[in-house]
């Protein structure tokens, strides 16, 4: 008797998608605690084109990998009084629930997150969406002079699942 006409198939079939379950959330886990590591150096883009790109950079985490795209924004590095655009392509129907744009700020000996964009569509429309930012977003207080450095950029969801993320220098 093979696995496939025995009695205990659905046991298998059980066992097999938890743990193809277990191993997107293991690799989703993984993909948002490099997430959260210090910024790293950046994507070089001028006019939406790389000019050098960063590994770390503007992946897409396993839970919507070939459902969201976030194109490496441009300019970076960008300057203080400039405007940072990013491209968000959502592909998938029904794919993504929300999308909010947060700044690691460093403050002290700890780090707080600030929500720059809300997206409140849910779930978002397939297409290409066009995010513009203040980059005197990313310092302490709105303070254009803290502003300045290298910051990391979240992308995520409704639910707080980290869908891409990446290396903004702000000059």
């Amino acid at each position: 008797m093979t696995p496939f006409n025995s009695p205990y198939l659905p046991i298998y079939l059980f066992i097999l998608l938890f743990l193809s379950g277990c191993g997107q959330d293991d690799e989703q886990r993984k993909f948002e605690q490099q997430a959260f590591q210090s910024p790293s150096g950046i994507t070089k883009t001028e006019n939406g084109v790389p000019d050098s790109e960063d590994p770390d950079d503007w992946r897409t985490s396993p839970f919507f990998s070939g459902l969201i795209e976030i194109t490496p924004p441009y300019p970076n590095p960008v300057l203080v009084s400039d405007q940072l655009t990013i491209e968000v392509n959502v592909s998938g129907i029904d794919a993504v629930s929300g999308l909010t744009v947060a700044v690691l700020i460093p403050d002290g000996d700890r780090s707080n997150i600030r929500v720059l964009r809300t997206v409140n569509e849910n779930p978002l429309p397939p297409g290409l969406t066009t995010i513009n930012l203040n980059p005197v977003q990313f310092g302490r207080f709105n303070n254009p002079e803290s502003a300045r450095g290298l910051h990391r950029i979240f992308f995520y969801d409704n639910r707080e699942n980290i869908i891409s993320y990446g290396d903004i220098r702000v000059e």
